[in-house]
């Protein structure tokens, strides 16, 4: 058997059988309760079975064991076998993010300990010479672990939307696969083709409209992975591989989450408390759908996929390459600002809390093509309460809403609450004397503090026509008569 045909064999074998025992797998999700069920911070509205993780480790180890050398990979596949497990049940009944960190620090102490990967030596990132890790080897253990675990939750903190960490993860291997080629490094090359081909398999059923997710157990797996291969790629003695492509490589997800995790501490919460301040969630602040979001993204990271394997090709200086990174950084963390800022538009909104934004403040934010929330407003104040309710029972938050329109309302909240992707809103729309309850699906689309309290915003989603209609009549009603009918917010 020829090489390329050794290759082009291990990528669809892990191919095929991820298209094979993906359904496999959901059918026993569903008989089970493995399911992620629609809550607050998501943004699907139907259960999804949660084996796409389990079915991309399945389907690469399967075609590793048949055609890859397994010499030095005990490390690898013993820390892979762990926090597939761990991640199995963290899916399946909620681990604790203590234990899963204490997981993913086993996994690469095994990584390290077994395969003997380490990472010791960052490259020439300032041009004054290698950045090396001092002695003792403990310290160097310390790096290796932070910067895996780091790069596991990477992957893990941007799984947000349909087809993104799937995605972002089949550009990673793939270009790895492409570095490992010019590296003449047979074994980690068809390591990361099994890992495409696998990955490829699950978009299929993960793109949207997606019929499953990865899951914890994928996306800690694929962080595992991703990070094993960058140092694998780049610590042996005689690399010719430069750390800082590996960072390239890894750019997208890397920034987003030091930005995120910057922006928490920033404002003295913890780092690892949900919010909507990733990459994915301002693009969909302003105006774009899921798919165009995750397209985008996806172009992004082959751009800096391609600039990865060029550095190694043309030897294009390191620090050249890390201030590229840097600017990136910079870019991402400052677009939440500069976002942040037109949201402050929506301050004089509620600067007069007994009355409606003025019609010109209305034209400046649908000015932005931004803030189509207020299309069509009605000037209203009623009570506003809001109870987030995830897996376990969340807080609640009291408010009121300042105006309407057909596309959603504006409500001043006792506090900056961030609710995460899609919930559902329960309003009581009144006639005269006739009730009726209506539930809605909505997104929060933006948050704001300003002289006198918080301001959000909030947009409904996929409305039926009849919904649409009845509450455009409510909206008549409010217009010509103005009413304090209690609205009521819950996310299931």
């Amino acid at each position: 058997m020829t090489k390329d045909v050794h290759i082009l064999l291990a990528f669809l074998t892990a191919l095929f059988a991820s298209l094979f025992v993906m359904p496999k797998l959901s059918y026993i999700a569903n008989r089970i309760g493995l399911i992620d069920q629609p809550n607050a911070r998501k943004i699907h509205s139907t259960p999804r079975p949660l084996v796409g993780g389990l079915g991309i480790v399945i389907s690469a180890t399967f075609s590793c064991l048949v055609f890859m050398p397994l010499e030095g990979m005990r490390g690898f596949f013993s820390g892979l076998a762990l926090l597939l497990l761990v991640g199995f049940f963290d899916d399946y009944m909620e681990v604790g993010h203590r234990k899963k960190f204490l997981a993913q620090i086993l996994a690469t102490a095994l990584l390290i300990y077994l395969s003997k990967v380490q990472l010791s030596n960052f490259g020439d990132l300032l041009g004054l010479g290698d950045l090396i890790v001092p002695p003792p080897i403990f310290l160097v253990w310390c790096v290796t672990v932070f910067c895996v675990v780091g790069v596991t939750n990477a992957v893990n903190m941007i799984d947000g939307l349909d087809g993104l960490a799937g995605g972002l993860a089949f550009l990673a291997f793939l270009s790895f696969a492409i570095i490992s080629s010019m590296s003449s490094n047979t074994t980690l090359m068809l390591l990361n083709l099994a890992f495409c081909g696998a990955i490829l398999g699950f978009l299929k059923y993960n793109w949207s409209p997606s019929v499953l997710f990865m899951g914890d157990s994928g996306s800690l797996c694929l962080g595992f992975a991703l990070s094993f291969m960058a140092i694998a790629l780049t610590q042996y003695e005689g690399a010719d591989v430069p750390p800082v492509s590996m960072l390239l490589v890894l750019a997208v997800p890397i920034s987003d989450t030091l930005g995120v995790m910057t922006k928490r501490l920033v404002k003295h919460s913890s780092p690892f408390k949900p919010d909507k301040t990733h990459l994915h969630h301002i693009l969909m602040a302003i105006g774009l759908s899921q798919n165009v979001t995750v397209v985008l993204i996806l172009l992004l990271s082959a751009c800096f996929c391609s600039l990865g394997i060029a550095a190694i090709f043309y030897n294009i200086p390191e620090p050249a390459l890390f201030i590229i990174f840097l600017c990136y950084f910079l870019v991402n963390y400052k677009l939440d600002l500069i976002l942040g800022g037109l949201v402050s538009l929506a301050g004089p909104f509620g600067s007069k809390q007994d009355s409606a934004p003025k019609t010109t403040d209305h034209s400046i934010l649908q000015g932005t093509g931004r803030w189509k929330v207020f299309r069509n407003a009605h000037p209203y104040t009623a009570d506003l309460s809001i109870r987030v309710r995830c897996k376990i029972p969340g807080p609640e938050f009291s408010g009121r809403i300042l105006n309407v329109s057909e596309n959603g309302f504006l409500a001043q909240i006792n506090d900056l609450v961030a609710l995460e992707q899609t919930f559902l809103i329960d309003i009581m729309l009144t006639n005269g004397t006739v009730q009726s309850n209506r539930t809605f699906v909505a997104e929060q689309l933006w948050m704001s503090e300003s002289k006198g309290g918080y301001y959000h915003g909030f947009r409904f989603v996929d409305m039926s026509p009849q919904l649409l209609s009845e509450w455009k009549s409510y909206l008549e009603l409010i217009r010509q008569n103005g009413n304090n009918e209690l609205f009521s917010l819950y996310a299931e």
